[in-house]
């Protein structure tokens, strides 16, 4: 399963750079894609239930959907509309993805939104406290990555 989410994205990519489709073609296909997913996805589950944590070939085919679905949607926005300028806060998340999903490991983040922002938390108070932390903890992360992004620094694979 995991193989097989690896190779949707890459399918996806590829028929997001081929030439010979039109821009609403390719959002047709993705979004149509998409849709078969999730009835499929749908069809399985009555036999092999959608399970995360299991990561199961029903789940697989039913988050591809989403993903499929979603990407299209963005994809005809962005880049066949050419609406771009509210999609700032996403493209500097996505200009250093990667870097973000391994810092994790090397930057302790909930030390630092607790540091800057545990006050406003016991503020808030029970039970939306949860939500607005988790909030300020992607708005630490974003700052760090915006600095990269005004400095050029981007980790590439």
């Amino acid at each position: 399963p995991a193989i097989s989410t690896g190779l949707l994205g890459i399918l996806a990519g590829n028929l997001l750079k081929n030439k010979p489709y039109s821009e609403l073609q390719k959002v047709i296909r993705l979004a149509v894609t998409g849709i078969i997913f999730l009835l499929l996805a749908q069809l399985w589950n009555l036999d092999f239930p959608i399970n995360k944590n299991l990561w199961t070939s029903s789940f697989v085919l039913n988050v591809g959907g989403y993903s499929l679905l979603l990407l299209s949607i963005f994809y005809y926005i962005i880049d066949v509309l050419g609406y771009k300028k509210w999609s700032f806060f996403f493209r500097v998340i996505g200009m250093n993805s990667i870097l973000i999903y391994m810092s994790g490991h090397f930057i302790d983040w909930d030390y630092s939104t607790n540091a800057f922002f545990q006050w406003f938390g016991q503020l808030v108070g029970d039970p939306f406290n949860a939500v607005v932390m988790a909030i300020c903890f992607v708005m630490v992360e974003w700052v760090f990555l915006y600095f990269l992004y005004k400095k050029k620094i981007f980790l590439r694979v």
